[in-house]
């Protein structure tokens, strides 16, 4: 018994030895499991961080390219006003540039597959200089684009450059503005000194990858950035450029970065504490993340409200200038046109009675006078044009009965030899309530395009139809149609597709047809366009027996 007892006692005591390796082992692999937990949520605390940073980065660049644009249309409207465009440029092209020497500002020309410089400052481009390489790919691709395009960072003779271009319809048309601007990555060290540019060493590059011959910006020397690093992509115009970057010092803290070691040493006897440090750092980095995305959103929704503001003020602006424009030049053609009518009528009843003169040199004379009444004609349509553009009359409304309207249009404007007018649900249609010579003038207009759009044979129909207290006509044809840009752009001032014109009709009728209250839109396939009217009807009226 008594060996079986010390036999038992033994094994008991040795059991009880094993207790404190055993919680050794227990509590010393908790403390390295502890040491591992905090050491991982700490790197990745260090990495969202770090990618919340690069993301402020990111939308602030994105703040600072976003004023190219609005620079290449300042340029874009001071070339198409004025006596002298390009006098208008180069004067706006030296505001923009500065006291900065080294940019380069021009205005180029398409001819044929080429690009020729009309107007430049700057040590690049000169008057005359035509677009080569990378200059004239960029210039290409602008032309066919509405969006900034810029180049990637080329080389001439020892000068790293970037350039960027805006073709029509902010350049004039056949034309394309190029701003170049020599490239330093060092160059910018004052501005990358300002946070959140102070916890980073970052690099962008205009290209998807991190190309060394694509390098812009950079705060460090030691490029490529190695370590842990974190991405984004910058939209300027239609290209995008990559943002790399990485923390110059850890951005959680060091304390954080020592916690796991702390935690790792005294595991044995501060589980506890060190398990609310875990929780403390648990809570003050969702806290910290918490705050970054709040104010990444107010930075981000701020940037949106901005450059929808700068846009409506841009638009606005143009359309003020232009309406200007519009009303000088009007009133300053009617005038002069008024006199060259006066006096080729003078000279074709002058020649009738001149004696000596053979009747075919009179007849040869009068079709030159005939040739240039008709041109005279065309030039105060034009000038009507403008006017109507520039002035803005408030309707007269009255019930207007659209059939008869129609009628009285059709008599005016007729249908060329070819050309069918076909009418569905006109009869009995309740009348508008539009001031009528206005709604004649957007009639005429519409029904005039679409004659021109059928070159010989065509349909235009003409339909009517009431919905929700409106009365909806289309006027749908079997000419040229159109495609998805031009019904966008179809509607704007001064856009046309003909070989005569202004591009003002669509533009002054849908003012007309805004003004009463309605709406006006046009679509259009390869086999014909429809432009569909939606106006008001007129008050129905009780008859008193």
């Amino acid at each position: 018994m008594v060996d079986e007892d010390g036999r038992s006692g033994r094994s008991a005591r040795t059991r009880l030895r094993l207790v404190p390796l055993l919680v050794l082992v227990v509590v010393a692999g908790g403390a390295a499991l502890a040491f591992y937990v905090v050491r991982h949520t700490v790197e990745q605390q260090e990495q969202r961080i770090l990618e919340e940073r690069t993301g402020e980065v990111a939308l602030l660049l994105q703040n600072a390219v976003a004023t190219v644009p609005s620079t290449l249309r300042s340029l874009g409207v001071a070339a198409r006003v004025g006596e002298s465009p390009i006098a208008a440029f180069l004067a706006e092209a030296r505001v923009q540039a500065g006291e900065n020497e080294a940019q380069t500002v021009a205005l180029a020309v398409r001819a044929g597959s080429r690009f020729a410089v009309v107007a430049a400052i700057g040590p690049q481009l000169q008057p005359g200089d035509f677009l080569e390489g990378e200059r004239l790919e960029t210039a290409t691709r602008a032309f066919a684009e509405p969006e900034l395009v810029t180049t990637p960072v080329f080389t001439t003779g020892s000068t790293r450059s970037l350039g960027y271009a805006l073709g029509p319809p902010v350049a004039p048309g056949g034309h394309v503005i190029y701003l170049e601007t020599p490239i330093a990555p060092q160059s910018a060290v004052a501005f990358t000194q300002q946070r959140p540019f102070e916890e980073l060493d970052a690099a962008v590059y205009t290209d998807t990858a991190a190309s060394p011959d694509q390098l812009v910006l950079t705060t460090t020397t030691d490029t490529p950035l190695r370590g842990e690093v974190a991405r984004d992509e910058i939209e300027v115009g239609s290209e995008r450029w990559l943002l790399v970057a990485t923390a110059r010092e850890a951005l959680v803290g060091s304390f954080a970065k020592a916690v796991p070691w702390l935690v790792l040493a005294i595991g044995l006897l501060m589980a506890f504490v060190a398990t609310a440090v875990v929780l403390v750092l648990q809570r003050r980095r969702d806290y910290a993340l918490a705050l970054v995305d709040e104010r990444t959103e107010e930075l981000r929704s701020s940037l949106e409200q901005l450059e929808d503001t700068q846009g409506r003020l841009v638009l606005q602006e143009r359309l003020a200038a232009l309406g200007r424009v519009a009303a000088a030049v009007g009133h300053e053609l009617r005038n002069p046109l008024g006199v060259l009518t006066n006096a080729l009528y003078l000279v074709r009843s002058r020649l009738a009675r001149v004696d000596g003169v053979p009747e075919e040199e009179k007849a040869r004379l009068g079709k030159h006078i005939d040739t240039a009444e008709r041109e005279i004609g065309a030039a105060v349509v034009i000038v009507e044009s403008l006017l109507d553009f520039a002035r803005e009359r408030r309707p007269a409304t009255e019930p207007v009965d659209f059939a008869d309207l129609l009628d009285e249009s059709l008599s005016v404007a007729p249908p060329r030899p070819g050309v069918e007018v076909v009418r569905d649900g006109l009869e009995e249609l309740p009348p508008l309530l539009a001031d009528r010579g206005q709604l004649r003038q957007v009639v005429l207009n519409l029904i005039t395009n679409s004659y021109e759009a059928m070159d010989g044979e065509g349909v235009l129909t003409i339909a009517a139809n009431v919905r929700d207290g409106e009365l909806e006509l289309t006027f749908s044809d079997t000419g040229s149609g159109l495609d998805e840009e031009t019904a966008k752009r179809v509607f704007e001032p001064f856009f046309t597709q003909k070989a005569k014109g202004i591009g003002l009709g669509l533009a002054v009728s849908k003012r007309i047809v805004e003004a009463h209250g309605g709406t006006i839109s046009g679509t259009g396939s390869d086999t014909g366009a429809t432009f569909t009217l939606a106006m008001p009807l007129a008050p129905a009226v009780d008859v008193v027996p």
